[in-house]
């Protein structure tokens, strides 16, 4: 309970699993938390059977929510997951007099991947390789994106010129502009990310991970992510060669709340190249692990501002752990509808599990085409060993199952257990 926070109303943009845990921990602060999206069967929003409150308003329908907003006396509003929430959430909070933690330009760096990398060659941040269009690709594999979107929605890889040309015309369907964005296809490197908090003006590097993609992507053409691992085995030259230049660019963003990821590529050169970044709460929801490595709880940074204006009062955890590592597993699935899940709840109660999402429902169709996947759920785990993390990498593949109605598994991909403990080199 926070006394300064106790009783004011929070509304979340959004209903889905990823925004239960901030719900959550905004009633743990005391906080009347309401949610909201245009979803009636709150099946399709379990995050509406969590809230104090729940309307059947879509977070994009800025006037509506406006009116209610008045009506219902809401103190604050927030949200994450998505840039086009954020600027639903800029626009309604403008309506509506209240504090947000973002404004229109700062989004605009860091929806537009074409953008990011400009700034991000104003403070020295590297970048990838990027083509013009089509007819300028000199060489293969390449990425294709939508400069505006997020959660590698209309992201393909080509490998030739008729792979490239599908490639773009999807990209560009799906992009919100009609603008896509070629770059080289890095194959030599890891993918990693680097989560920054910034407080009150105050920036502190969160976490730092790497990427283990599913091992049928290159071949199928899919861009799933089926594990982060933290900290980044590319920690220590990170902060020696991009650090200080990431900081750099927080600061001349104005920004000073908030939560942004930086997402690019590391090598065992030391060579760093990023290309992409979010200015909101991210899918990965390491918040339990940064607490003990970092010492604060990032969800509290919006929860604050959102109904106070300010994050000064956002409290801090004297004792970290400095040595924490960590395991989270992306559960993606294909192949039919979903008809049996289990072991969920058996994971949840393991020693060192920090995060368990289920997000999968039954009935619920998972195509195979695409170059991202359904995703049915997330389970993370902390833990000074890598022995360890081995052992809950086993326990929740064994403990999980998602099958359809031939009883066939459908989770698509599953990281070695051996990779996670040999990441750091220490098992």
């Amino acid at each position: 309970m926070n006394d300064s926070l106790a009783g004011k109303r929070l509304l979340v943009l959004g209903s889905t699993p990823d925004e239960i845990p901030l719900i959550k921990r905004a009633q743990q602060l005391g906080v009347y938390a309401i949610v909201t999206d245009y979803n009636t069967d709150y099946s399709l929003s379990p995050a509406k059977m969590v809230a104090d409150e729940a309307w059947d308003i879509s977070w994009s329908d800025v006037d509506a929510l406006a009116e209610r907003c008045a009506m219902r006396g809401v103190d604050g509003v927030t949200a994450g997951f998505s840039e086009i929430r954020i600027e639903n959430l800029i626009k309604l909070c403008g309506k509506l007099g209240l504090p947000c933690y973002a404004n229109e330009g700062q989004l605009a760096i860091t929806r537009d991947k074409v953008l990011f990398k400009e700034e991000c060659r104003k403070h020295g941040v590297p970048t990838i390789k990027e083509y013009d269009g089509v007819d300028s690709v000199e060489s293969y594999p390449v990425i294709v994106k939508p400069v505006d979107r997020a959660g590698s929605i209309g992201v393909g890889i080509a490998h030739d010129r008729g792979e490239l040309e599908r490639a773009f015309a999807v990209a560009t369907e799906k992009s919100l502009c009609g603008k896509v964005i070629i770059e080289d296809y890095v194959t030599d490197s890891v993918e990693m990310d680097a989560h920054y908090a910034i407080c009150d003006g105050e920036v502190t590097l969160l976490a730092t991970d790497d990427i283990i993609p599913a091992a049928r992507n290159a071949s199928e053409g899919k861009v799933v992510q089926s594990a982060w691992l933290y900290p980044s085995r590319y920690e220590g030259s990170f902060l020696e060669a991009v650090d200080p230049a990431l900081r750099r660019m927080i600061e001349a963003m104005g920004i000073r709340d908030g939560t942004i990821f930086f997402s690019g590529f590391a090598n065992d050169a030391g060579r760093f190249a990023f290309f992409e970044c979010g200015f909101r709460l991210w899918g990965e929801q390491e918040f339990a692990y940064d607490l003990r490595t970092r010492g604060i709880n990032y969800l509290d940074i919006y929860i604050h501002h959102a109904l106070t204006g300010s994050s000064k009062s956002v409290e801090r955890r004297g004792k970290i752990e400095p040595d924490l590592k960590g395991a989270a597993l992306n559960l993606y699935v294909q192949g039919g509808a979903i008809s049996e899940v289990e072991g969920f709840d058996e994971i949840a109660k393991e020693r060192d599990c920090v995060l368990c999402i289920d997000s999968a429902r039954v009935g619920q169709e998972c195509p195979s085409d695409g170059a991202i996947l359904v995703k049915a759920g997330l389970v993370g785990f902390a833990s000074e060993s890598p022995l360890v993390l081995m052992e809950c990498v086993e326990k929740a593949y064994g403990a999980i199952h998602i099958k359809n109605e031939e009883g066939a598994d459908m989770l698509y991909d599953r990281v070695s257990a051996d990779e996670v403990g040999l990441w750091w080199g220490e098992a």
